[in-house]
């Protein structure tokens, strides 16, 4: 083996397999703490968007006076970037202050108590709307928001309170009743046991309360004031939120909220709020006038899930000259109906010229009266017709005396909608409707695990629903960021 082999071998057998591991190593100059987070970091849009916002109104909550407090961007900062990834607990955020890169950056190295975080949302509850806004403000300088074509849905998020807890009048009645009963179970207990204690020992102070009667009492104040709010006697009313309601999300009932969302076609959401009513009919011109006075803008075309189908919406969106494209809940059914009965409905032939229908037997059916319908707000003009007693076929048709057609008076504008939903056009429209809205609540609820509100009150989970509709369009504008890129 010559020498060149030889110090080969020795320099390979000196190498090291593995790269140094040095905890104690100094830096050469001290490092920033930019310098960890990545130019294109969701991080650093956050600090971007917030030092854009008008803040002055909390800024001017603070005195001069007393220890220096943290700067409302800040405490934003971190509140926004958490709700961005998935985390609305202040301990958690205060615990990532110290140790999660993002979050040291926004800090600026800060370690503010969870206490300061929490206390900071609590108190800035009524100006979360004015920030929503200003984001979509940002979002629609970027040319991001154009709310032509609106998109609208909802979706049920459980409240922070149990299902046990929702009670009607008489069950809270009976309730109190039980726990009163429980109380003066408690309190002979405590006389029992004061009068063996007075003979062993003598006189005591006697004043102290059982912590099972401060219990009680505590919860029978809370059941009587709920008994107050209960306005009808079939009303259900929860101890714990007295704003949330029962309704089926899921296939199941429970105690939630219904978020009211629109976006548009690229994933911003204009407009956002909380409501505890099950049904969706009634929001959708609040969802549509929310949006509108977000973005300044007017929307042209709607695309909304079946329920908020209604004539009234119908008629309403027609008056406004909006194409409407939301499909009624009672087409399908309809339709698989007229499939199996060959008089049904659907079967039967409108004359406009005569204003008649005709049968399937080929027989007319005249205008008979005019019916209104208080409970629905609906305007009926019935038809009947006029040769059925000598029909053979009138026992598959009916089985009143004459066959009656029933038509609202606004049904004319529903044929319109169906008729646009089911044209080659309106179909490839009306999918942009799953293909956006879908997904931002699948990434809310399943991504980001925001299944449950945390808050309670409707006023507070409207601010916390508009909380994470708020991150979520500061991510679209880091997405947007990061293609331009």
């Amino acid at each position: 083996m010559n020498k060149q082999q030889k110090y080969f071998i020795s320099c390979l057998f000196s190498m090291q397999k593995f790269k140094p591991v040095n905890n104690t190593q100094y830096f050469l100059l001290p490092p920033s703490i930019e310098d960890f987070i990545k130019e294109d970091h969701l991080a650093r849009v956050v600090s971007e968007v917030v030092d854009e916002l008008d803040t002055s109104v909390i800024e001017n909550r603070y005195s001069y006076l007393g220890q220096k407090s943290y700067h409302p961007k800040l405490l934003l900062k971190l509140l926004f970037y958490g709700y961005a990834i998935g985390i609305r607990s202040g301990r958690k955020i205060a615990s990532a202050c110290e140790s999660d890169v993002a979050f040291m950056y926004l800090s600026c190295m800060y370690k503010p108590d969870f206490r300061t975080i929490n206390d900071f949302r609590k108190d800035n509850i009524a100006l979360v709307e004015q920030l929503f806004i200003e984001v979509i403000k940002l979002c629609a300088k970027m040319n991001m928001v154009n709310i032509g074509t609106l998109v609208i849905d909802s979706t049920k998020l459980r409240a922070n309170a149990s299902n046990r807890r929702t009670k009607s009048k008489k069950q809270y009645e009976q309730w109190l009743r039980n726990i009163e009963n429980e109380v003066k179970e408690i309190m002979t207990q405590a006389d029992i046991i004061d009068k063996e204690e007075d003979e062993k020992y003598g006189d005591t102070r006697g004043d102290e309360l059982p912590k099972e009667i401060n219990t009680k009492e505590k919860l029978r104040k809370k059941i009587k004031e709920a008994i107050k709010e209960v306005k009808e006697e079939d009303d259900k009313i929860n101890l714990t939120d007295n704003d949330a309601k029962v309704v089926r999300s899921g296939g199941s009932l429970r105690t939630s909220y219904n978020c009211q969302t629109s976006s548009t076609t690229n994933g911003i959401i204009v407009s956002a709020y909380v409501t505890n009513a099950a049904s969706d009919r009634e929001h959708l011109l609040p969802v549509i006038q929310q949006a509108e006075n977000n973005t300044r803008q007017i929307s042209e075309t709607i695309l909304a899930d079946s329920g908020y189908a209604s004539y009234d919406n119908y008629e309403q969106l027609t008056q406004l000259n909006k194409t409407i494209l939301i499909p009624d809940q009672e087409k399908e059914t309809e339709n698989r109906k007229a499939a199996d009965n060959p008089y049904h409905r659907n079967h039967f032939i409108y004359d406009k010229s005569t204003d008649k229908f005709i049968c399937p037997q080929n027989k007319e059916l005249a205008f008979y009266t005019n019916c209104n319908n208080t409970a629905n707000k609906q305007i009926v003009r019935i038809y009947q017709g006029v040769e059925c007693s000598s029909c053979k076929s009138k026992p598959l048709c009916t089985k009143g005396k004459a066959r009656q057609i029933h038509v609202e008076k606004r049904e004319p504008l529903r044929a319109l909608t169906r008729q646009l939903l089911d044209s080659q056009a309106g179909k490839q429209l009306y999918k942009l409707r799953q293909q956006i809205i879908e997904p931002i609540f699948g990434n809310i609820k399943h991504n980001l695990q925001y299944t449950m509100l945390h808050l309670r009150s409707l006023r507070k989970v409207n601010a916390e629903w508009q909380l994470i509709c708020l991150t979520h369009n500061i991510k679209q504008i880091w997405k947007a960021k990061l293609q331009v890129k």
